[in-house]
């Protein structure tokens, strides 16, 4: 496995990476935040590969226009929203959480209406990378953050789970013409998935799945509970990614689940498997711990072959850290593919995107300041311990 770094060296204050997403001008977006300094401001990214070339487009705190170092919770994070277009533009929405300046923690609940430290609410913005103008749509969830947004351009609106009340927003891409479906999760939702052009699925915090009707704006239940271990009885059991593969299976990784998933309607119903362990037997500890312990984050689908990183955040330091691991879909082989990290350093990984490039992005989720790193694997690769499965993505205000 080949790994290379971009290390985004003058965000001193960014600690943390949610977002990734490529845009239909090849670039590579990425939302840098600052989740643990107080009054830190989020940052748009901008990473074109055949330069390998780094550009910090807009801080949160100019495209909102709020004062920098105020009281309030300021416009800290971009968590998982950046949502490309066919017409080239790329949207976004901010996010909470990070704590006003001065201040060491930030409850969203004691201090959603706290006149002095709440979070003013999100903004939606647009990207133009043809003539590098960032619109601001101003507030589109007031005292609220936007933890989760995607874009369907089959109705050309914009659909989104706000931060601490979870509920479940629509609106256009201007930000207007707003259906609230009312409240759908404890805490957030982390993916969306949109399966055809009546279903865009997701789960809550139990892992019971949902989806959402974008033609007839209506939310359905689906009577089922995504895999998890049975000593959590669901609780933090969001569905952390998930991608629709060619074969009409959708993959994901759960929160608080070591194994790759996968779903699909079938005959009204939901068909849910467990695709068993990331590998089989591995000599190495920190693999054994990784695959047994570990969550699935930042699936990436590169033909028939889905890439994803094992994400340990909690353990022995030797294992903490992030392995790149492969699922074949046809066949069902596991393979590993290597551990993330260079010069002895193991970042953390969350959401991932394939390059045009053919590379393999992810970015820190839990570093100061953070990187982006592209992996690309080595000719030959394949040695690694293997398993088969039987079954078998200037400011401007408005």
């Amino acid at each position: 496995m080949q790994t290379k770094r971009y290390l985004f060296a003058p965000l001193k204050t960014s600690d943390t990476c949610w977002d990734i997403a490529k845009g239909y001008d090849g670039s590579i977006y990425v939302g840098a935040c600052s989740e643990h300094t107080a009054g830190g401001i989020g940052v748009l990214v901008k990473f074109e590969p055949p330069q390998e070339a780094l550009h910090y487009l807009a801080d949160m705190a100019a495209i909102s226009g709020e004062t920098v170092g105020d009281s309030h919770a300021p416009q800290g994070k971009i968590h998982l929203s950046l949502s490309p277009s066919r017409a080239g533009f790329v949207y976004g929405s901010t996010h909470c959480t990070t704590p006003p300046a001065g201040d060491t923690m930030w409850d969203p609940w004691a201090m959603y209406m706290d006149a002095r430290r709440c979070f003013l609410g999100a903004h939606l913005y647009r990207y133009d990378p043809a003539s590098g103008e960032v619109l601001d749509f101003g507030v589109i969830a007031p005292y609220e953050g936007v933890s989760l947004m995607m874009l369907d351009e089959n109705v050309q609106r914009l659909f989104a789970v706000t931060y601490p009340r979870s509920h479940l927003y629509s609106w256009n891409l201007k930000g207007r013409d707003v259906v609230d479906y009312g409240r759908v999760s404890e805490h957030y939702v982390l993916a969306f998935v949109k399966y055809d052009d009546r279903t865009i699925f997701f789960s809550d915090y139990y892992g019971r799945l949902l989806s959402v009707d974008p033609l007839e704006n209506k939310v359905r239940s689906h009577e089922v509970k995504l895999t998890h271990p049975p000593y959590t009885d669901g609780m933090r059991n969001w569905m952390s990614h998930a991608l629709l593969g060619p074969d009409g299976w959708v993959y994901a990784g759960m929160y608080s689940h070591p194994n790759l998933i996968r779903f699909r309607p079938d005959k009204g119903r939901i068909l849910v498997e467990d695709l068993g362990p990331g590998l089989g037997e591995a000599e190495d500890e920190s693999l054994r711990f990784a695959f047994a312990q570990g969550s699935p984050v930042g699936l990436i689908l590169k033909e028939e072959t889905l890439y994803y990183a094992q994400l340990v955040y909690l353990g022995p330091k030797e294992a903490v850290g992030s392995y790149v691991a492969s699922y074949d879909l046809g066949s069902g082989d596991k393979r590993f593919v290597g551990t993330l990290g260079l010069e002895g350093f193991k970042p953390l990984v969350w959401k991932g995107v394939l390059g045009d490039d053919g590379r393999l992005y992810w970015a820190d989720f839990d570093a100061a300041p953070p990187s982006l790193w592209a992996v690309s694997e080595d000719a030959g690769a394949g040695s690694s311990p293997t398993s088969r499965s039987k079954a078998a993505t200037g400011v401007t205000r408005r």
